[in-house]
């Protein structure tokens, strides 16, 4: 066998491995009591916010800052300005609030102040701006009208880089989320902490790794197979990647200050971990996810028999469901609140999230289906930046508002 190949590779694979530190296995909380012994949970009401889209940065021709190829990342500044990460021309543009270009930094490239295979922005605990690569991170100070490229270092995780966002906990450490391979050399996601992002490295150079869940609980959804072929004279073998279309999936998100929380998304019923280490159960009302229409059912038969060309099964591990799990995603916003995003039928027109405090449900937020899912939103209690695209393919920056609904 000459050749290892693989097909539609999850993130959550992505091979890496552990150098010194420690893999501490998560610890997941029980669900409680029998059902019959739980008594009726009461969800008090909440204030609902209604979003629309007031702002969108970007065009199909015109001026080269406006041209986006692919937006990777969103942030914004102490002075309420907008960061935006083009990742194809591994650019750094800064527009003022009202969407008039600013400045840029960066470019293509791997000398100092130079970027390639941007990933995530965040703003650090001192106001810097830290840019996620695909094994390193390149810090820069923003100015009036530019930015100063202040240090660079690798990722805290050994091997292949990561997708995820970044954040740093309530002491200033960095902590990244990446790939790492445990004992039994399966591909698991994981927290690293332990650069400190004022002083650099901790005195003792110790990273804390923490697994974000067990193997079956971070594939749930997904099946490998081993496959064997002939291609032009020779012989192939590699794994196939088979995905439970429209089933449940494992999430999860990260928060600036320390919090985390990760979920199964067939089920309202999330592990909230808070900065300290103790862990929650956040359980929000049971309902069901939407009945999936004719197009999504199309969509799920032609992905199911792409995953079957591909691994030379003739039978596939997952079925199509009837009904899309009650929950599409979350992540957290630039307050550390948690917004859990319920799955929305096709055709709908709107996002909606409950928005909790901790343990606490505080609001509810509905925005436009625009605003796509990936990059992950950057929100505040009035405002989301999102990325739209239109039928020609065209990406803009796109900004939400906020007002009491009715």
């Amino acid at each position: 066998m000459d050749t290892l190949a693989a097909f539609d590779r999850p993130r959550a694979a992505h091979r890496s491995t552990v150098a010194a530190p420690a893999v501490a296995a998560l610890a997941l909380l029980a669900l409680g009591c029998a059902e019959d012994e739980q008594p009726a949970r009461v969800f008090p009401e909440v204030p609902t916010f209604e979003g629309s889209i007031d702002l969108e940065i970007g065009e199909m021709d015109g001026d080269d800052p406006y041209l986006f190829t692919r937006i990777a990342s969103i942030a914004e500044d102490a002075q309420g300005r907008i960061i935006v990460a083009d990742a194809r021309t591994s650019e750094i543009r800064v527009f003022e609030f009202d969407g008039r270009f600013a400045f840029r930094a960066g470019g293509y490239g791997e000398g100092p102040g130079e970027l390639s295979d941007i990933c995530c922005l965040a703003i650090g605990p001192d106001g810097e701006l830290w840019v996620r690569e695909g094994s390193r991170y390149s810090v820069f100070a923003l100015e009036s009208a530019s930015a100063e490229y202040l240090r660079g270092m690798r990722t805290l995780q050994p091997g292949i880089g990561s997708r995820d966002p970044f954040t740093f906990d309530a002491d200033g450490n960095l902590v990244n989320v990446g790939p790492v391979t445990s004992r039994d050399a399966t591909n698991l996601t994981a927290r690293f902490r332990g650069l400190t992002a004022r002083l650099l490295v901790n005195p003792d150079g110790a990273v804390d790794t923490v697994l974000l869940g067990d193997g079956e609980r971070q594939y749930t959804g997904q099946a490998t197979t081993e496959f064997e072929r002939e291609l032009e004279g020779r012989s192939i073998r590699g794994i196939s990647y088979l995905h439970h279309w429209f089933g449940p999936t494992w999430i999860h998100a990260h928060a600036d200050g320390g919090a985390w929380a990760e979920a199964i998304t067939s089920a309202y019923s999330i592990n909230y971990h808070h900065p300290d280490g103790t862990a929650s159960l956040v359980e929000g009302p049971s309902f069901e996810g939407p009945v999936l229409s004719p197009d999504e059912r199309t969509t799920a038969e032609s992905r199911i028999q792409r995953d079957l060309d591909n691994s030379d099964l003739d039978d596939h591990p997952f079925g199509i469901p009837d009904r899309k799990p009650p929950l599409e995603g979350m992540f957290f916003d630039a307050a550390g609140r948690l917004w859990v995003e319920k799955s929305a039928a096709d055709g709908d027109e709107t996002r909606e999230a409950d928005v909790w405090a901790g343990t606490e449900l505080v609001a509810r937020y509905r925005w436009p289906r625009r605003i796509q899912k990936y990059p992950t939103p950057w929100a505040t209690d009035s405002m989301l930046y999102g990325v739209t695209t239109d039928s020609l393919g065209v990406q803009r920056v796109a900004r939400v508002r906020f007002a009491p609904g009715t």
